[in-house]
């Protein structure tokens, strides 16, 4: 008979209430901020994430600090082969058992206590029956439980099986419990509810005649049910703060928990391993965290304890080229590498102070002006809150000649053939610097190209759109030692498509259809091009090629003759426009709106025609007037004619009707207007002129449609009348509209506007017809310009009631797209690649002309935008001087701020250019407003298809439109890419 003493000492790392535990940090969920948060809104509610379970070594708080000191456990177990050492450990199949058994264990395992106060236990002189085989048992520490508590006993065999349906005892605060174990040998004993704390229990099996009785003696632990620790973490450190739920001898898993801070209650959902966390981003202070486990009903308080953050700047010493503006940036961060965002940093170089805030990641920046060379201090300081302490520092702004090159040239190409746009980067002795990296930005897309042997990265333009490009390249990051930089442009011309269409003859009113063919300049048919015709006056027609490269138009048109233009539309293509003959068969009428003065007897006739407009003669006509039908036939002269007798006055529609064709137009009987119809349509006017920049076909008085020349008339009647404080209606006259009105003209402000109206007036009434211009002592005053003003003047009356002193005489085509100015002219230039590049004096490259158009053009959305800042800035930097040829050249009158009209060229050309703008000169004989004649130089900028007159020599003139000199009777010299004096 062997005797062994079997000893238990069940390890367990403890700390206490104060001390922190380590904590996985695998998962980011929902900060919990201080007291900025609202408990009782739901937008405010706590959302918190579960979170992987804090690790072995981290478990829980023993409440008995001498624990490590306990002696060792005693058991007597009949079995010599017993391998249990003094160290006892759970196993992972013990381990399994316990667990299944605490989540499966139902009230049929659980024995109440008897009253028996013995321990069961082996007697010392017990001999082991050779029949009969050893047992043991174990148990481990267990959790608080508010009703009960239960431990989980293990009984195996000595060969390591577990006993089934046995009965074991365990006591505990002198009274014994008992329970029966399990499949897996597990007996869940539930005792009376134990406070958190350190027990010695008795467990004894009483043994059968298969296996000897055994027993055990140990000391365990109620642990807490709500496993955490205080916590010290600093200001806005999102420390995720991890507490452990548990169901008596197993994790409380997948339950939703509560969490109070700050009087404030939050709930989170445990894990499968009972871990629920949440993250502690505090202001500064003292905090108390209440946990309460919803299965047990414990409640435990934690600390926590947030300190005020340290801060530290990350900077480093920043070269600037010489003659460069440069930047400056700085990251702050918290001592333990938060990004500071938001914050407020002071910057002080030079004596000067500027202040910046951080982004989200943490960045202050400052853009640095010019610096003369040399090495600049620079100090940086945050000044703190309540939250994070200051922090301070300084570097260098090192201003020196960059030690490496960039070089590159404006590339030209056509769309997807192959080109690559390439820079190369030297040192300043010329070397060829291999393997760098090149940083390229096109379009907001940036890519990096290492540099071949020669010192060249080239990129590729597969896929760019057609169109002006400027790209960015750059060496290094903007501050570095070796940085460099650059820009330049590349302008992808459209791919060349042949267009061809044959003329197309139909029949009035049926559909035709219209064939354009479109191939590539090696003739193969291009599928899903674009294609754009207009028909007479209409709305342009977009349609595409299908796969044979024909693109087709459906077309149903009345009688007439047509020229259709086409041309290519496309994003990728374009062709020269091909011009076709459209011929539509038959008759149509032409009939007209009739204005007659009341009283008189009125006649109506409309006109017959065929598709060529040639009248036609013996064609049956039906007129409808006032509900009744009237024949007619056309004559030689194709008209047909009606007697309508007196009409009342009014307006009145009369139906013109021929074979299937069928007309309308009206006839207006008028004898006066009113004043105040004359004052409304005038808003209407002047409102339409400054919308749309031109004069309206016809303008409306009362409900009569009167034509614009009409309402200038009576506009001048109106006028007059006014001034002489008449507002009776004016007799109405109908004239011929003038034979070649003038423009309209900035002339600066008219006072004797009554004398010009009477002059219109005088000149209406005496020849029938207005003028095309008037002479006033501004000027010479063209018809669009006196509707224009004239229009201003009763629009003022109207708002005022009373007549203005002046009235200013201006042009309204400046701000208008069409350019169709006497100085403005179609393109007829295929190859535009040499107004594009740089010539004499026309510094298209320089890099001060390059970033100034840069800055003035980079948020236009437009050509015709872009044209007009860049004439503007000239017109209003670069003043006037009066000497001959060229002095300065572009750059040298940017830099001068003066020029004559020669470097005004210049300075307009190379910028226009610079901006992917086709641009020239113009060289003519002017006479000025002053009267002297000379010879003239001025530019034209390419908008569209129209070459637009810019010349900025005068304050006076606008793009487009030039008034110091007569632009009706120049002498045109010539135009130049570049000029040769």
């Amino acid at each position: 008979m062997i005797f062994i003493v079997l000893m238990v000492f069940l390890a367990v790392g403890a700390v206490s209430a104060t001390e922190s535990i380590n904590v996985s940090d695998t998962e980011d969920s929902n900060y919990l901020i201080g007291d900025d948060v609202d408990s009782s809104s739901a937008n405010n509610k706590l959302e918190i994430s579960n979170e992987v379970s804090i690790s072995e070594t981290n478990i829980v708080n023993s409440h008995d600090d001498n624990l490590g000191n306990y002696p060792d456990d005693g058991a007597l177990n009949a079995s010599s082969d017993c391998e249990d050492d003094y160290q006892e450990k759970l196993t992972s199949n013990e381990a399994e058992a316990v667990g299944e058994n605490a989540l499966s264990s139902s009230a049929d395992s659980v024995v109440a206590a008897t009253s028996s106060n013995n321990i069961v236990s082996a007697g010392s002189s017990s001999v082991v029956a050779a029949s009969k085989v050893s047992t043991h048992l174990k148990a481990y520490d267990t959790h608080y439980g508010k009703s009960s508590t239960i431990f989980e006993v293990i009984l195996k065999d000595n060969n390591g099986n577990h006993l089934k349906n046995q009965k074991v005892t365990l006591k505990v605060n002198k009274k014994s419990y008992y329970g029966f174990t399990n499949d897996k040998g597990v007996a869940s004993i539930k005792t009376d509810s134990l406070k958190v704390g350190s027990y010695t229990i008795s467990l004894s099996y009483g043994g059968n005649s298969n296996y000897e009785s055994s027993s055990l003696s140990k000391k365990v632990n109620v642990l807490s049910s709500v496993v955490g620790s205080d916590l010290t973490t600093y200001s806005k450190s999102a420390y995720k703060y991890q507490v452990t739920f548990w169901k008596d001898a197993a994790v409380l898993a997948n339950t939703k928990v509560s969490f109070k801070l700050n009087g404030k209650t939050y709930t989170a959902k445990t894990n499968a391993k009972g871990v629920a966390t949440i993250n502690v981003n505090l202001f500064p202070g003292k905090y108390v965290i209440d946990l309460t486990n919803p299965y047990s009903k414990q409640k435990v308080l934690y600390n926590i304890i947030v300190k005020k953050e340290g801060t530290q700047f990350d900077a480093k010493q920043t070269y600037i080229p010489v003659n460069e503006e440069g930047s400056f940036k700085v990251i702050l961060k918290s001592k333990h590498n938060v990004l500071l965002k938001n914050k407020v940093v002071s910057f002080t170089y030079n004596k000067k102070t500027v202040t910046a805030r951080t982004n989200e990641k943490g960045e202050a920046a400052i853009s640095i002006p010019v610096l003369s060379k040399g090495t600049h201090k620079i100090s940086f300081k945050y000044d703190g809150n309540d939250n994070y302490y200051s922090s301070s520092g300084s570097t260098e702004l090192v201003v020196d000649n960059p030690t490496t090159i960039l070089t590159s040239k404006i590339l030209v190409m056509t769309y997807n053939d192959g080109s690559k746009f390439k820079v190369k980067l030297t040192d300043t002795d010329g070397n060829a610097l291999a393997g760098k990296d090149i940083k390229f930005k096109i379009n907001g897309k940036a890519t990096f190209i290492r540099t071949n042997a020669k010192g060249e990265a080239k990129l590729s333009l597969k896929n760019v759109a057609p169109g002006n490009h400027i790209v960015k390249y750059s060496y290094l990051a903007s501050g570095s030692k070796d940085y460099s930089h650059g820009s330049n442009r590349i302008i992808i011309l459209k791919i060349v498509a042949k267009v061809s269409a044959k003329d197309l003859t139909m029949k009035s009113n049926e559909n035709g259809k219209y064939k354009v063919y479109v191939k590539d300049s090696s003739g193969k048919p291009l599928k899903g091009v674009s294609v754009k015709t207009v028909i007479g006056n209409d709305k342009p027609y977009i349609y595409k090629t299908g796969s044979n490269g024909v693109a087709k138009l459906y077309i149903a048109k009345g009688t007439g003759l047509y020229n259709m233009k086409t041309i290519v539309s496309d994003p990728f293509y374009k062709s020269a426009p091909i011009t076709n003959l459209l011929k539509v068969k038959g008759t149509k009428i032409v009939a007209y709106d009739l204005f007659v003065l009341n009283g008189k007897g009125v006649g109506y006739s409309a006109k017959i025609v065929n598709e060529k407009n040639k009248p036609v003669n013996g064609k049956n006509v039906v007129f409808k007037f006032n509900g009744k039908y009237i024949n007619s036939k056309s004559n030689a002269k194709g008209n047909a004619w009606v007697t309508l007798g007196k009409v009342s006055k009014g307006a009145h529609k009369i139906n013109v009707y021929q074979d299937n064709n069928k007309e309308s137009a009206h006839i207006y009987v008028v004898s006066k207007v009113s004043v105040k119809n004359i004052l409304a349509a005038s808003k209407n006017v002047n409102k339409y002129i400054s919308k749309n920049h031109k004069l309206p076909s016809s303008v409306k008085i009362g409900n009569i449609p009167f034509k614009t020349s009409d309402y200038l008339y009576i506009a001048s009647k109106a006028i007059v009348q006014l001034d002489a404080g008449k507002k009776k209606d004016i007799p109405v006259k109908f004239l011929k509209s003038p034979s070649s009105p003038k423009s309209a003209r900035d002339l600066g402000y008219l006072k004797d506007y009554l004398g010009v109206a009477k002059s219109i007036v005088k000149t209406g009434e005496s020849k029938g017809k207005l003028p095309n211009s008037v002479s006033s002592n501004v000027g010479s005053i063209g018809y669009d310009g006196l509707v224009y003003a004239f229009s201003d003047i009763l629009n003022y009356y109207r708002a005022h009631n009373k007549m203005p002193s002046h009235v200013k005489v201006q042009s309204y085509s400046s701000s208008s797209s069409s350019h169709d100015g006497v100085l403005n002219s179609k393109n007829t230039i295929d190859n535009l690649l040499d107004y594009l590049l740089a010539t004499e004096n026309c510094e298209v490259n320089n890099e001060k002309i390059k970033n100034l158009v840069y800055k003035l053009t980079k948020n236009c959305k437009s050509e015709e935008e872009k044209a007009n800042v860049i004439f503007d800035y000239v017109r209003d930097t670069v003043s006037y001087s009066f000497y001959y040829d060229t002095r300065y050249g572009a750059v040298g009158s940017l830099n001068a701020g003066t020029g004559n009209c020669v470097d005004h060229a210049h300075v307009l050309v190379a910028m226009y250019r610079a901006a992917g703008m086709p641009a020239r000169y113009v060289h003519g004989v002017c006479t000025f407003s002053s009267g002297s004649t000379f010879g003239h130089v001025w530019a034209q900028v390419l908008i569209g298809d129209t070459w637009v007159v810019a010349d900025a020599t005068s304050t006076r003139n606008s793009l487009g439109d030039v008034v110091n000199w007569n632009a009706n009777s120049y002498g045109l010299n010539g135009y130049y890419r570049s000029l040769p004096f």
